[in-house]
């Protein structure tokens, strides 16, 4: 254990500390953003409730699962026999070096739309008269995406428009009303959300190995728990969110020959952000 990592390790220990890095450092949007992908709603406001779990240096076992069939022809009758083969421990070992649980309170706009009314109409009548292929794929696009006329000719193989006349279309428009106005005080706009937070520390710009390290970890936690894929108002794209934490000194100007020091660390977060995780550097003390 570098003397970087067990400094680290105490840091971890002090409230300020984390309360410090998680909010202004790191971000609480940030962090956020790297478990939940919101599409229903909006998230208007977030703060920390609390730091409600805390582990040093845990440990991460890999399960290994085996599946196939075993044939036995002799002696006769033959058998198959399917197997299943779950030894848990097992396999490959990762660390974690801090795992952190919070709570995070949040307050959201919920961005859908009651439907105000439903109109069915015959897809000729809204289009007009249509004369030509052409003139029908036309006026399609004024009411579709592009992309969903040529599919729509594609599946249903329509080759002229009195065929497309044969087939009876129809037209439906869904007309919503105006979502209300967001309002902070209103209590069904305050939502609470769990971030599993995981910090692993790199003593080195070795930034291959730490980017491995990461995502050896994050793949077997998330294979060894199931968790759900779905919340109110989004999608889970990972339940662990991971932090990789630098010294300050490692991204000294010629660390990464050709880069000054705020390109490297630029360009190391950029890199951690594309695999949907943060990297960040910390000053020593």
């Amino acid at each position: 254990m570098s003397a970087f990592a067990d400094q680290m390790l105490l840091k971890f220990l002090q409230e300020a500390f984390v309360d410090d890095l998680l909010k202004n450092q790191l971000g609480l949007p940030a962090l956020f953003n790297l478990t939940y992908e919101v599409a229903e709603i909006e998230v208007k406001e977030i703060a920390l409730t609390a730091v409600t779990h805390r582990q040093f240096q845990m440990p991460i076992f890999e399960t290994i699962r085996t599946a196939g069939t075993e044939e036995r022809i002799l002696p006769p009758p033959p058998e198959r026999i399917q197997l299943n083969r779950v030894q848990p421990r097992y396999g490959r070992l990762a660390w974690v070096d801090v795992f952190l649980e919070i709570l995070l309170t949040t307050k959201v706009h919920d961005k859908i739309a009651p439907i105000e009314k439903i109109t069915l109409v015959n897809l000729l009548e809204k289009l007009g008269a249509v004369a030509s292929m052409n003139e029908l794929r036309n006026k399609l696009k004024t009411l579709y995406p592009e992309s969903v006329v040529a599919a729509f000719f594609k599946e249903l193989r329509i080759g002229s428009v009195e065929e497309f006349k044969r087939r009876g279309n129809f037209f439906l428009e869904f007309v919503y009303k105006t979502p209300p106005a967001f309002d902070p005080n209103d209590p069904q706009n305050a939502r609470s959300f769990r971030l599993n937070v995981c910090a692993q520390f790199q003593p080195e710009l070795k930034i291959a190995e730490a980017l491995q390290t990461a995502k050896l970890s994050r793949s077997i936690m998330e294979n060894e728990k199931e968790f759900a894929e779905a919340f109110e108002g989004g999608e889970i794209k990972t339940p662990y969110a991971f932090v990789v934490i630098f010294p300050e000194s490692a991204a000294a100007d010629n660390a990464i020959p050709g880069l000054a020091a705020a390109q490297i660390k630029d360009g190391v977060k950029s890199l951690f952000a594309a695999e949907k995780m943060l990297a960040h550097f910390v000053t020593e003390t």
